[in-house]
């Protein structure tokens, strides 16, 4: 029987607000990798083995400048809120034992969103009868699935590199009143407060229990609690393929395919195999025998003018959506004309899937795209 391991991560103080980091962050990436920056930008593209890499990371952070407004509001509606834990009738050390099984981690925060959403209309309700109907803010949003964070939780590090990245709401409370435990697939972040008061002795505990992927180097993960109470939990990717990963025009992190040469390459060298094609349009589920669960296949019908450097595949909150960009320029004598051609299409998918998990290839015109599902599609 496999033992999953299990350890905590020290949270450690950060006298800077959230935006303060965040605006940290940028300066550091373009004085290290902007295009004025010439060490450090040659480096990473060494470290990376992906020579335009460079280019992803300034127009990364050009974008996110222009929309910063919008940035810092996305941050802030996509924090977790803890859950009371007396809403579970749990001993508090029942929220730290090892769970190494990813259907645990998984059933937790189902088990979780359900008693946080019913928690929320509960004080909802109760604000409403006290006020006359008249209702103040709205409790935070939740998503309408446990693994919808997926699709944000990818953003650049300081460092140059992509790095899974998750925020808590936890105001009010100081880097001793936290405990973030981790093991092989998720990690529970755990508050407790105690106030006295001349009359009595009083606590309440939280707690918040998120899945990790494989794809995270939890061996790096760290957590930083800033100045107005968001607790960042991050850590790089362990990919090597950065040559594949792009981000879109709202700055989601997309793979790009490879090409038929590329999937033979791999082949003779990583005994990689290629997808097999079923010649079924469109989403369907499949077995998948290398996990022994399922895994979500997708073909998607190519114009033969697109390559795969033209083409990029985002997983969204239950869809996967593939895009293509040409762009071609006519030169007549002493003039040129430039024409773009895009083309979008968006799948329903049973659930959300991890980008990083994304098998994606051009083969004869069409675009196949593979990926492990992380519980039953009968189960959605």
């Amino acid at each position: 029987m496999l033992v999953s391991r299990a350890w905590n991560i020290p949270v450690r103080w950060d006298g800077r607000t959230l935006e303060q980091c965040h605006r940290d962050m940028m300066s550091a990436l373009r004085n290290r990798f902007g295009r004025r920056a010439s060490g450090d930008r040659s480096c990473l593209a060494q470290l990376v083995h992906a020579p335009d890499w460079n280019d992803e990371v300034n127009r990364w952070v050009e974008e996110t400048q222009d929309r910063w407004n919008a940035e810092m509001k996305r941050l802030r509606e996509e924090m977790f809120s803890l859950v009371p834990m007396d809403l579970f009738g749990v001993s508090p050390s029942d929220f730290f034992e090892p769970y190494g099984d990813v259907h645990s981690v998984l059933n937790r925060m189902d088990h979780q969103m359900r008693a946080l959403t019913q928690h929320m209309e509960q004080e909802a309700n109760q604000a409403a009868s006290t006020e006359g109907g008249k209702s103040g803010p709205l409790a935070p949003r939740t998503s309408s699935s446990s693994l919808d964070f997926l699709k944000d939780a990818y953003q650049l590090g300081e460092d140059g590199r992509v790095h899974f990245k998750v925020r808590f709401d936890l105001q009010g409370y100081g880097p001793d009143d936290i405990k973030v435990s981790t093991s092989d697939n998720g990690v529970t972040v755990h508050a407790k407060k105690v106030v006295q008061t001349d009359r009595a002795l009083s606590s309440r505990e939280y707690s918040r229990t998120i899945y990790i992927p494989k794809s995270v180097d939890k061996n790096q993960l760290e957590c930083h609690l800033t100045e107005d109470g968001v607790l960042m939990l991050e850590a790089p990717v362990k990919t090597a393929d950065y040559k594949s990963i792009t981000f879109d025009r709202d700055r989601q992190l997309s793979i790009k395919p490879h090409s038929e040469t590329e999937v033979g390459q791999k082949r003779k060298s990583e005994d990689a195999l290629a997808i097999q094609p079923t010649g079924v349009l469109g989403p369907t589920v499949l077995k998948d025998d290398k996990s022994g669960g399922e895994k979500l296949h997708v073909e998607i019908p190519v114009d033969p003018e697109f390559t795969a450097d033209d083409l990029c595949v985002r997983m969204d909150a239950n869809r996967v959506v593939v895009s293509g960009k040409k762009k071609t320029v006519d030169k007549t004598g002493n003039s040129s004309s430039t024409f773009i051609k895009e083309f979008s299409r968006s799948y329903d998918v049973p659930q959300t899937v991890d980008t990083f998990s994304v098998n994606a290839q051009l083969q004869g015109g069409k675009l196949l795209v593979e990926a492990p599902l992380l519980r039953p599609s009968t189960s959605q």
